[in-house]
């Protein structure tokens, strides 16, 4: 089996340097401070210390709780709490919400 040659250059540092940054760029300061303003503003003040945004992977949220009792409380209101965020964040961001147990600090 032979390997084909192909006529391509390396690619200058500089330029792959430049188009990374511009998507970092793209991702936006700030990203966060967004979602968690938009928590906080959604399930109120006192839920949001006892709950936390983590990630956002294929449209699920994923909040971290600190107890059982507030994981019960936003579980029964999570159909409502998922409309408000989509209103905050738009509504191809998020489709679903996942509540788990972790550390809030």
């Amino acid at each position: 089996m032979t390997r084909r040659k192909t006529n391509r250059r390396p690619e200058d540092i500089k330029k792959i340097l430049d188009k990374l940054i511009g998507k970092i760029g793209k991702a936006g300061p700030g990203k966060k401070d967004r979602i968690l303003a938009a928590w906080k503003k959604v399930v109120g003040e006192k839920a949001a210390t006892h709950s936390r945004p983590v990630s956002i992977k294929r449209k699920v949220m994923t909040i971290e709780i600190d107890s059982s009792t507030w994981m019960y409380e936003l579980n029964l209101k999570k159909k409502h709490i998922l409309g408000d965020v989509k209103k905050h964040l738009g509504e191809d961001k998020v489709k679903d919400l996942r509540f788990r147990m972790g550390n809030i600090t």
